[in-house]
Parts: C-alpha cells; sequence; structure tokens
C-alpha cells in the first residue's frame, strides 16, 4: 500500500520569532514535532494510500526514517490495540468525490426505499402463505452474508461521500487474526447537521432492511433457494437490530448520539449511573428520571445483549431453526 499519516499524526507551519519565513513541521501520536522541508510538507499532504509521494528517490532514503518515527504506515495491516485490529481492503481518500453526485442520489433515496422494500416484503410473505424448500445452500448462504456486511459498510461510504465526510479507508475488523466484521475508517464533519449524522449512523442499518426484503422476495419467488433466502433474510434483520443497540461503537449509539447532540450517549450514562450522586438524583426525579435511568441501564448493559444476538444468530445458523 503506498503510504498514508499515521492515526494522531498532523501537519502544519510555523515561523521563528522575527522571520517572516515559512517552516514546516510534522507532529507524531506522542507530541514529537519534527522540521521537514516544503517539497516534504507537500507530499505528505496528500498521503491519503491512494498514490506514491512524490519524493527524490521515490522515497527510498526518507520513507524508513517516517515510520521509525511513527509518522506514515505503508502496511494494510493495523493494529489498533491489543485484541481488535484492521485490515485496510481499499484505500478510499479521494477517489470517489468525483462521483458525489450519483452518491447523494442514492443516499437521498435509500432510507425510503429500504423501508418500502422491506415492508412489502413482509406483507407479501405473510400473506402468500410461503413455503421453505428442504435444500440449503450453505456456500449460498455465507456468500450473501459476507455481501450483506459488505453492503452495510457501502451504505456507510455512500452516506459519507454524499455528505462530503472524510472517508479514509475501508476494509476488515479484526479480532486478533480472525475476521469479524467490516468498517469504513472516517472523521466526523463538525458543520455536518444533525440529520446528516444520523443518516450517516443509520445507513448501514438500511441497506441491512434492503437486503432482508430482497431476499424474501427471492424466498416467495424460488422454492428450491426458499430456505437458504430466508435464513439469509432472518440474519440481515439480526443484523439491523445488532447495529440498533445503544451500545459504544455500533450504529445506534452514533444515531442516538448524533439525536441528542452529543458525542456519546453511552458515555453519558456511564457517568450517571457509576457516580452515586448522579444515580441518587435520576431515582428521586420522578417518572422521568426513573425513564432515564432504564434507559441508561440498557445502554450500558447493551453490549451484554450484543453478544447474546450474535450467539442467536449462530444457533440459527447451526441448526437451521428459521
Amino acid at each position: 500500500m503506498y503510504p498514508v499519516l499515521k492515526e494522531g499524526v498532523s501537519i502544519g507551519t510555523f515561523q521563528y520569532e522575527g522571520s517572516d519565513a515559512t517552516h514546516y513541521f510534522i507532529e507524531n501520536a506522542d507530541g514529537e514535532e519534527f522540521e521537514i522541508s516544503r517539497r516534504l510538507w507537500d507530499a505528505l499532504l496528500k498521503a491519503d494510500g491512494t498514490r506514491p509521494l512524490d519524493l527524490p528517490d521515490n522515497g527510498r532514503r526518507i520513507l524508513p526514517k517516517l515510520k521509525r518515527h511513527g509518522l506514515v504506515r505503508t502496511s494494510r495491516f493495523v493494529q489498533d490495540n491489543g485484541l481488535f485490529n484492521r485490515f485496510i481492503l481499499f484505500p478510499i481518500g479521494n477517489r470517489l468525490q468525483a462521483g458525489r453526485l450519483v452518491f447523494k442520489a442514492l443516499n437521498a433515496a435509500l432510507p425510503a426505499v429500504s423501508i418500502l422494500a422491506f415492508a412489502i416484503s413482509v406483507y407479501v410473505t405473510a400473506s402468500g402463505g410461503a413455503e421453505s424448500g428442504d435444500s440449503f445452500s450453505w456456500w449460498l448462504y455465507y456468500a450473501l452474508i459476507v455481501l450483506s456486511l459488505a453492503l452495510h459498510e457501502l451504505g456507510h461510504l455512500v452516506a459519507g461521500v454524499a455528505y462530503g465526510y472524510k472517508i479514509s479507508d475501508t476494509g476488515i475488523l479484526l479480532l486478533g487474526i480472525i475476521p469479524f466484521g467490516a468498517y469504513v475508517a472516517h472523521e466526523d464533519m463538525e458543520d455536518a447537521t444533525k440529520a446528516e449524522k444520523i443518516q450517516f449512523a443509520l445507513a448501514g442499518v438500511e441497506v441491512n432492511l434492503l437486503m432482508a426484503g430482497i431476499c424474501l422476495i427471492l424466498a416467495m419467488q424460488s422454492y428450491q433457494w426458499s430456505r437458504t433466502m430466508f435464513s439469509v433474510a432472518n440474519v440481515n434483520v439480526i443484523l439491523a437490530g445488532v447495529n440498533l443497540l445503544p451500545a459504544s461503537g455500533l450504529d445506534g449509539e452514533s444515531a442516538l448520539s448524533a439525536a441528542c447532540g452529543i458525542n456519546s450517549i453511552s458515555e453519558v450514562a456511564r457517568k450517571w449511573l457509576t457516580n452515586k450522586k448522579c444515580r441518587k438524583k435520576l431515582l428521586r426525579a420522578g417518572l422521568p428520571g426513573y425513564a432515564c435511568f432504564c434507559f441508561f441501564s440498557v445502554t450500558m448493559i447493551s453490549k451484554v445483549i450484543l453478544w447474546l444476538l450474535i450467539g442467536l444468530d449462530v444457533v440459527l445458523v447451526f441448526f437451521n431453526i428459521f
């Protein structure tokens, strides 16, 4: 992969006291600053992983120094902490901005189309008395599950490009070295409206509902593949439900935080429930206080609910109970 600035790295300009000359610097995540040349500064401004840096000798001399000081990376494997890691599949940068009008149209249509498709498919399935076939295609099932996970992130990507979010890359989430999900890495836009933040958070859920609706319709049309399609539809509904939980890092928490105008509803819940004075204040506030206490409690235990739902999904898949 081409060089990209590491997380927490900043670059900028400065002037020495008593001088009008402009100098350039780069600072790593540990706060170490290094003065750099104008040419290197210009090159690093474009270091988004999608192109080689315009440097002498193709950067063979300077790149090892930049990596040694924690300023750039060229590996697709990113270690976020000791347990959770990322594998970058596609560096994005500014590649998709040329088609922003198309992404805006897709994003505008997604909420209504997904809800309508899911509602119609549920109605048709319930009223049609669909029967499930005897055969089950495991290869098709897993292929469609992987596609569902990819399309979930594509929903976020479409919304992000439509709203002008700075999206750096997309790829696979790893538990150690075991794949367990996908992601779209982005920087939050401070000037994004509340509605834009909510739609960006929920775009993946909308795609899962759309996928569930499509699979239900296909199950009605093909007796041979109906059992597989019903299974994939069920998993997509579970994926939508899981992502709507207000657990930290999930889409539901992001949407709810955006709606409330705060950074993290789960952090607010943790503060109010772990502080004795805050808990007493809630419980003495009557019905509104009890409602907030219950909601904050659900928020705190939602990660447990998350793993229970994932476990349920595994059970449904393993025993084929659909």
